[in-house]
């Protein structure tokens, strides 16, 4: 999944695609497989390519517990300060040595609407959604102030054209519509066929009989 995302971005960067949809996509993992263990795997390496500025981690504001917090300083040092408040956020924005930027997407959301012009919209950057249906599809368009992203989402549950039923704005249905194509997927039926997660046991209970003129 990392290397599918990271070659992603080269691909994009040499078509001249940054900025569409097409220089993006979606990661299907299953709960369980250490989806934010691979994406933020995936943010670091993304520092290291030479033409990416900056990489958001865009987590939801439930997920981002003290624990997690703490998680991510053992990435990289300070990387998690940014959900304290929007200033801070703005100072690492401005900061060259920030290279990753944790936040949240209502965090985000609330810089973008205090900044309608900002350098940072000009940076060519990388932008991870962590857990990506939890977040508002609505909120979304918050990448569309930056003029050079990538956008990918890591989901443990896509959203296909068969369940988007309750999804308001009618332009982003899908995880498909939103971030781009499948660029690997890890579902459960991997996860327990390779024993990460224990696998579902079914039994068939008969509890009543047809009567005789039943077909």
């Amino acid at each position: 999944a990392t290397e599918r995302i990271l070659s992603k971005i080269q691909l994009a960067n040499n078509y001249k695609w940054v900025g569409k949809i097409d220089a993006g996509g979606y990661i299907w993992h299953t709960t369980g497989s250490g989806k934010t263990l691979t994406s933020f795997k995936t943010a670091k390496l993304a520092t290291e390519l030479d033409c990416i500025d900056k990489v958001f981690f865009v987590v939801d504001r439930k997920d981002l517990d003290y624990q997690t917090m703490k998680e991510y300083d053992r990435f990289e040092k300070g990387a998690a300060n940014s959900n304290t408040s929007t200033a801070i956020l703005k100072k690492q924005l401005e900061d060259s040595n920030a290279h990753i930027i944790i936040t949240t997407i209502q965090k985000l959301a609330t810089f973008i609407k205090k900044n309608k012009e900002h350098e940072v919209y000009n940076k060519h950057v990388v932008i991870i959604f962590d857990e990506c249906h939890r977040s508002q599809f609505g909120d979304m368009h918050i990448v569309k102030s930056f003029k050079k992203y990538h956008l990918f989402g890591f989901t443990g549950t896509p959203i296909f054209p068969a369940n988007t039923g309750g999804v308001s704005k009618s332009q982003l249905f899908t995880t498909e519509q939103t971030f781009g194509d499948q660029l690997h997927t890890y579902t459960i039926v991997d996860a327990i066929n390779d024993k990460n997660v224990l696998p579902f046991r079914v039994d068939y209970v008969k509890t009543m009989d047809l009567g005789e003129d039943i077909d």
